[in-house]
């Protein structure tokens, strides 16, 4: 499946998008203009909500990607510099991020509209990151779409080591239909990521891109994304 980067924005925690156009023009259903807001975060993968100080790397939502060959499928990452293991260390963390969804349209003015229906979990899930395990040492990332009741799981057996932020899809241990939100126009998505190491082998460590800046080691953050699409309402 090809995929191309949408618009996006990345002002902490927000991220808004319009649809790149189609060159054979199919039959698209979306709205004219979208925004998510991370509005919440728990847990020892995320303690940075509200406190970047500008420099650091911290949570956040990152960029959107989709295809424009009218199967709308579509694609939201969030990175989480903390959401990292390193076996014997810390073997496993999580976070739960809520975010705000809004629909809106952005010509003449800002308005928000009710048009159409977000559905989640349109094309599964996927993951950019990194990771170096020995034999006998095995990664599994599980994403939980909380209302929805719906969760993914990746396990990475070694021996493995990624190149360059190696993107994989999360495979669902069902198959799961769209699930659509209950109102038109905007909604509240929570989810569960959660990331464990374990096994008998000496090294297993799965973090992200990383820099050093001064004295401080700079984690970009693995990027977890989830899919959605829409669905139009009634008038």
């Amino acid at each position: 499946m090809n995929f191309i980067l949408a618009v996006s924005l990345s002002l902490v925690g927000l991220a808004s998008s319009h649809p790149v156009a189609p060159s054979d023009d199919p039959i698209r259903i979306l709205p004219k203009n979208w925004k998510f807001e991370i509005t919440s975060l728990k847990g020892p993968g995320c303690p940075d909500f509200g406190i970047p100080d500008g420099r650091d790397r911290h949570t956040r939502l990152t960029y959107g990607a989709n295809t424009v060959d009218g199967s709308e499928n579509y694609l939201w990452y969030v990175a989480y510099p903390y959401l990292r293991v390193d076996l014997g260390k810390t073997d496993s963390i999580w976070c739960e991020t809520e975010l705000q969804y809004t629909e809106n349209n952005l010509y003449p003015e800002l308005v928000e509209t009710a048009d159409y229906r977000l559905r989640l979990h349109k094309n599964g899930s996927r993951v950019i990151t990194t990771y170096d395990l020995d034999n006998d040492v095995e990664a599994t990332f599980t994403l939980s779409y909380l209302d929805a009741d719906v969760t993914d799981s990746y396990t990475l057996r070694g021996p493995a080591a990624s190149v360059h932020g190696s993107q994989f899809e999360l495979v669902s241990p069902q198959s799961y239909p769209p699930h659509p939100e209950r109102e038109c126009g905007a909604a509240k998505l929570k989810f569960r990521t959660e990331l464990k190491v374990s096994g008998t082998g000496t090294k297993g460590v799965v973090d992200s891109e990383k820099h050093e800046d001064g004295d401080t080691l700079q984690y970009y953050g693995t990027q977890m994304g989830f899919s959605y699409d829409w669905q139009r309402c009634a008038k």
